[in-house]
């Protein structure tokens, strides 16, 4: 894949480079807080086509031993992504490798979150006879991640924002997004492994 004359079909990216004027821009910002949440989660299809290299990222995390050794895993694929792809450290290459494994990160998040959900939900199982006060770990969590997802999704945004019209916002936003996304994962992997 090259980045230099990519051919995507029309989605929110093109879009969003559409709108050069104030005009466009708000439209295009209106229209933006009409899409649902989870019609963002698909990766576009210049993403989807880089996928291939985040697959040593769920081998790297699932063997890290603790959250210093999962932390290692944050940023390997996309540099091997940019590193392989021609036009891979052009802002557009940057900014689509590093989408590809906030991607993969996005779902190791949410298989971790529903094995750390499963995990708290037993151990509140086991509280609810003598401490049913203190049974309230896994909605705690749903609390907490809710609450993280609506700080995220506002910082990155920041990220992006704070560029104004330079390029640099693309390569921003989504490094935020990959970066905030793996911190999260490896905080809720080894979430309570002090107290254990």
């Amino acid at each position: 894949m090259t980045f230099r004359n990519v051919s995507v079909p029309l989605d929110l990216v093109s879009l969003a480079r559409r709108a050069v004027d104030g005009v466009r821009l708000r439209t295009f910002i209106c229209l933006l807080a009409t899409v649902p949440a989870h019609a963002l989660a698909e990766p576009q299809p210049a993403v989807q086509a880089l996928m291939h290299y985040t697959d040593p990222l769920a081998v790297c995390f699932e063997n890290a031993e603790s959250s210093d050794m999962a932390e290692g895993c944050v940023g390997q694929t996309s540099t091997l992504c940019m590193d392989t792809e021609e036009g891979g450290y052009s802002t557009v290459g940057m900014m689509f490798c590093t989408l590809a494994e906030y991607h993969a990160w996005d779902a190791q998040l949410n298989a971790t979150y529903q094995s750390t959900m499963a995990g708290l939900r037993a151990e509140d199982r086991q509280d609810a006879d003598l401490f049913p006060e203190f049974a309230n770990r896994a909605e705690a969590l749903r609390t907490a991640q809710r609450a993280w997802i609506a700080f995220r999704d506002g910082e990155c945004a920041l990220a992006y924002a704070m560029w104004g019209s330079g390029s640099m916002r693309q390569i921003a936003g989504a490094s935020c997004l990959l970066d905030m996304t793996a911190t999260r994962t490896i905080e809720l992997r080894f979430l309570g492994a002090e107290m254990r």
